[in-house]
């Protein structure tokens, strides 16, 4: 199921990775893989050994830990709630 969202969803690359490169998709990339009982750390390996990540990502996601607050129970991001508006 999650091989099917990924393929749905995102290109892989020529390294076979998966392009997730603005935060909406990292931060709904990382909702399912915690909807499919994977803890923050899973999530964030299994991320970062099968995506291709942008800087963005890297620096507001990831370094910043701001993936920690990514919650299942929003769909979207209070940080992009408040970029959005």
């Amino acid at each position: 199921m999650l091989d099917q969202y990924l393929s749905k969803n995102f290109k892989k690359n020529s390294d076979g990775l998966y392009g997730i490169y603005d935060r909406v998709s990292f931060d709904n990339v990382f909702r399912v893989l915690l909807n499919n009982d994977f803890e923050y750390e899973e999530a964030l390996n299994f991320i970062l050994c099968n995506c291709s990540l942008s800087a963005i990502i890297f620096q507001e996601r990831i370094y910043n830990n701001y993936y920690l607050n990514i919650s299942t129970e929003e769909t979207i991001s209070k940080d992009l709630i408040d970029l959005r508006n």
